[in-house]
């Protein structure tokens, strides 16, 4: 199975726009989005919930953008936030594609020969260790990548054995594989779909994809769990939301009775610990009871067992450490997992993102990657590519490019009231310089 590490880089921020230590250190969120803010979407009425459009500090991709709930208390899951939230939420990403997918914006920034990801992380429990979600948040990040960005994936096909970009995750050391692929990538898989296929999905024209490792390592179809759409509008219809937080909230069952069966308890450990696990027998006899089916119970309960106990000394040692190594060795606290919308479809005038069919949604499952759905992708027809991010920098003249673009967007969606019903949304930002930025 193909892979590529280190072959697609993004540049960071022009110089003068990285975050400051200050925006770092910035508890509540919009301190942190202050030079970065496009607009906000008050939904004060609904949960206090606040979605802010955001100029990403890193981006993944030269047009990109984050959607990202701001008000001060942490709602980092789908569930977290009111319906009404996650329904502009998901309908703010059905105007990105609508938005990508006009011939005038094609044309006008380069966007013939694209392709789109909608990419959303929920780690709500790691509060220690470099997690897949940063910021606990509910957020979505809208990705579009362009041809020539994505020009380095088209040699892969011809590469082998390590040689240049690609390469097979046996040609890495262990803990970039831990990152490639995460020990949870198939066996999670296979259990999720077990677990939600009595799930009825209230998406017209949505079904539940059988596993097939086969196709995933030709890369016609994602890592993870798979519910294929029948296109992208399908995000505008409150029953997606309605699907996304029921998903959630099964996953989350499913993790906590996982974590029950492994280790005696159920909530959240605290930070820098992990819970003691059970004696292996124990373990064992409570994994058989999780109503997953053979080969998902034998294989899961496989990559379980090996797991070993995280010590107070070792967990102050890994704090005191590496990323690297805390990466390696420390789980993510459950429930961790990326969750991706794409159609693996160049964008075209004559056929726009907006029309294509199917539409993937992939749930993968995380147990020690650090990296989340943004970062690690299914693109260009490759598995698992890593996008490396703050590689040299943007010149001032692209970050005008590419706040032109953002404004556009968000002056476009702004004005789509179809799934904005009683939510307040304020004025469009326009950005000034990287002293300054949105103002």
């Amino acid at each position: 199975m193909p892979v590529v590490w280190n072959g697609l880089t993004v540049p960071g921020p022009p110089a003068g726009f990285e975050l400051t230590a200050e925006e770092r250190g910035a508890g509540p969120p919009l301190m942190r989005f202050r030079r970065r803010l496009i607009a906000l979407l008050d939904c004060a009425a609904h949960n206090g919930d606040r979605l802010a459009l955001v100029d990403k500090a890193i981006p993944h991709t030269l047009f990109d953008l984050m959607l990202s709930e701001a008000s001060e208390l942490d709602k980092p899951s789908p569930d977290d936030v009111a319906p009404v939230t996650g329904r502009v939420l998901w309908g703010t990403g059905l105007d990105f594609v609508r938005y990508v997918s006009r011939p005038d914006v094609m044309t006008r920034f380069g966007l013939e020969g694209g392709t789109l990801h909608l990419a959303l992380n929920c780690d709500p429990n790691t509060r220690d260790r470099e997690s897949v979600q940063a910021a606990k948040q509910f957020h979505l990040h809208l990705l579009y990548w362009t041809l020539a960005e994505l020009a380095p994936l088209s040699t892969v096909a011809r590469i082998r054995g390590g040689k240049g970009i690609a390469a097979h995750p046996g040609d890495f050391d262990a803990r970039t594989r831990r990152q490639l692929l995460d020990p949870l990538t198939f066996a999670g898989a296979r259990a999720l779909t077990t677990l939600l296929a009595d799930m009825e999905l209230g998406v017209d024209g949505a079904a539940l994809e059988p596993i097939d490792d086969a196709a995933v390592a030709a890369g016609r179809r994602p890592l993870g769990a798979v519910i294929q759409l029948p296109g992208w509008r399908v995000l505008g219809d409150a029953a997606f939301e309605d699907l996304i937080r029921r998903l959630h909230q099964r996953l989350a069952a499913f993790s906590a009775a996982l974590m029950l069966a492994c280790t005696g308890r159920a909530e959240p450990p605290p930070p820098w610990r992990r819970h003691p696990l059970l004696p292996g027998l124990q373990r064992r006899s409570a994994l058989k009871d999780l109503g997953l089916r053979e080969p998902e119970r034998g294989e899961l309960t496989k990559l379980l067992m090996q797991l070993r106990d995280l010590s107070a000394p070792l967990g102050g040692r890994l704090r005191r450490g590496s990323p690297a190594l805390r990466r390696h060795l420390m789980t993510l606290a459950p429930p961790s997992y990326s969750l991706n919308l794409h159609a693996p479809v160049s964008n075209r005038p004559d056929a726009p993102l907006l029309d294509a069919a199917p539409v993937y949604l992939s749930i993968q499952p995380k147990l020690f990657s650090g990296i989340g759905g943004a970062g690690l992708l299914w693109l260009g027809g490759v598995p698992s590519v890593r996008i490396r991010r703050g590689v040299g920098r943007f010149t001032l003249d692209d970050w005008r490019r590419r706040a032109e673009f953002q404004r556009g967007f968000a002056l476009d969606a702004l004005t789509r009231p179809s799934a904005r019903s009683g939510v307040g949304s304020g004025r469009v930002r326009r950005f000034v310089d990287c002293q300054h930025g949105w103002v």
